[in-house]
């Protein structure tokens, strides 16, 4: 599985997580844009932030010797 596919999977599931909360939790419109606005951070940053580690030069010696 590549790495875009599990981030997908993660951040998915923190929202799906935090709707199920604020469901449950019966809250206000306010409370739950502010919510909503705190829930969708997490998932922003692991997308935008995380990236693929770098090629070692181990990999790119074995990469250019093929």
């Amino acid at each position: 599985m590549d790495l875009q596919k599990i981030k997908m999977i993660v951040s998915a599931g923190w929202v799906l997580t935090a709707v199920a909360v604020a469901v449950g939790a019966n809250m206000s419109w306010p409370l739950l844009a502010a919510l909503a606005l705190v829930g969708t951070l997490p998932p922003l940053a692991l997308l935008l932030w995380w990236n693929e580690p770098t090629q070692t030069m181990s990999e790119a010696i074995n990469k250019a010797r093929r």
